[in-house]
């Protein structure tokens, strides 16, 4: 949450408070009830803990998120790399595949070992990382791992062509894609600024 958002909350809150507890004494001044102060002292008191407690959870919920996002962040980070690597590289060799007059792609050409870097940080994250990452990113991941390996055995029995190839592997890529910046997004707090 800004700090601006929070401020307004804050002071919105003083007002309203302010203006209860000025109806609520005005309504007690007035009335013929007598209270006991020990009693309104022990629901005060109560009433402090509560808040405090809630205060004490929240805190303790954002640090646990806190957490999960320095562990996650690295392979987080690295995987989207080299994943946007791979959809320049697969970009590139869509441009080059589909080029009727032997002109060079605008887009830079790839290092070679773009698929391979991100090979290893997919399994890496699939296997090492498993348990620390959710549950859809995780299947999200899995099914692209999948869906490139069933297209590459296309290609290689012939069923597929490269075009199609690339152009089935993109979209596989920019769904994961999708998935992880709003992983990312959420579990780093992003998505809250």
């Amino acid at each position: 949450m800004c700090l601006g958002g929070f401020v307004f909350k804050f002071i919105i809150g003083a007002i309203l408070g302010c203006f209860i507890s000025f109806i609520f004494l005005t309504l007690i001044l007035v009335s013929t009830i007598n209270f006991d102060m020990a009693l309104v002292t022990n629901i005060v008191i109560a009433l402090a803990t509560v808040v405090a407690t809630a205060i004490h959870f929240d805190s303790v919920r954002k640090q646990r998120k806190d957490r999960v996002w320095e562990i996650n962040k690295d392979i987080l980070l690295d995987l989207a790399h080299s994943l946007s690597l791979v959809i320049e590289a697969s970009e590139y060799y869509l441009e080059l595949e589909c080029n009727e007059f032997n002109e060079l792609p605008r887009s830079r050409k790839p290092k070679e070992d773009v698929y391979e870097n991100f090979k290893d940080n997919q399994e890496y994250a699939i296997n090492v990382y498993r348990t620390l990452m959710s549950k859809e990113l995780i299947d999200s991941i899995e099914l692209a791992k999948k869906r490139n390996d069933q297209i590459t055995d296309a290609v290689n029995y012939d069923a597929i062509g490269h075009t199609q190839a690339y152009l089935e592997s993109l979209n596989s890529y920019k769904r994961l894609q999708d998935n992880l910046n709003t992983f990312i997004a959420s579990i780093s707090g992003v998505k809250y600024i």
